[in-house]
């Protein structure tokens, strides 16, 4: 892993950014893993002020949240489209998404594994980093899954929207798998904003443990940890 501390937000965003125009310079039709949240707004910010360069990009959603609809202001599909697909103009047939209201989440996991292995690995995987060490929402947990898969969301990861947790069942979400990550090209880990300090530290100190899935990308050959957390 190669750890860049950047000096502000707006330079770690600029530093990622730069990082993703090489690789689609290089390769224009690459698949990009997007994830969405407060960690990668300001990348893709700077991303569409090359919007020229994505004509050919293919994306597939990291990740989304249950119980809410994919049209609810909150959710990851919402997100994508706000800050990504639409400044990007990525049309639906190179934009690779999935509903997690579906009534079998089994087989819509299955698709996605299907989508997966059709187009991929991905070229690119942006991960943001969990206060309690996720990503994506591959939880702190005896065990990891590899694949696509539903996964129960830690109290920690929910209290990003009360609503998540009012259904018949614990708070999921549907998600991309370890193996499927670690098996992208390049990733690009951005580690910014307030209470991350402690799971950064924990992986900081390159112990692999699945109390902390982020801890698993100092086992990939490519990643790049761009910060403004200081150790």
């Amino acid at each position: 892993m190669k750890v860049t501390t950047a000096n502000d937000y707006a330079e770690l965003s600029q530093l990622a950014s730069a990082s993703i125009l090489s690789s689609v310079r290089a390769n224009p039709s690459l698949f990009f893993c997007a994830a969405t949240g407060g960690s990668p707004t300001g990348m893709y910010a700077e991303m569409a002020k090359h919007a020229a360069d994505f004509t050919q990009m293919r994306v597939m959603k990291m990740d989304e949240w249950g119980i809410i609809p994919s049209e609810h202001p909150d959710s990851c599909e919402s997100y994508l489209h706000k800050h990504l697909l639409g400044p990007l103009a990525i049309p639906e047939t190179r934009y690779f998404g999935f509903d997690t209201n579906m009534a079998d989440t089994d087989s819509e996991c299955l698709r996605m594994q299907g989508v997966i292995a059709q187009e991929g690995p991905f070229d690119i995987c942006i991960l943001g980093l969990g206060k309690n060490g996720h990503i994506a929402f591959n939880e702190p947990a005896a065990f990891l899954n590899a694949k696509f898969h539903k996964a129960t969301l830690a109290e920690s990861t929910i209290q990003h929207d009360p609503a998540l947790s009012q259904g018949a069942e614990p708070a999921f979400g549907l998600c991309v798998g370890m193996e499927e990550i670690l098996q992208s090209k390049k990733i690009i880990f951005l580690v910014t904003g307030n209470g991350k300090e402690a799971a950064f530290n924990q992986i900081m100190t390159k112990q692999i443990t699945t109390d902390c899935p982020a801890s698993f990308l100092w086992l990939h050959p490519n990643v790049e940890c761009y910060t403004t957390v200081s150790l």
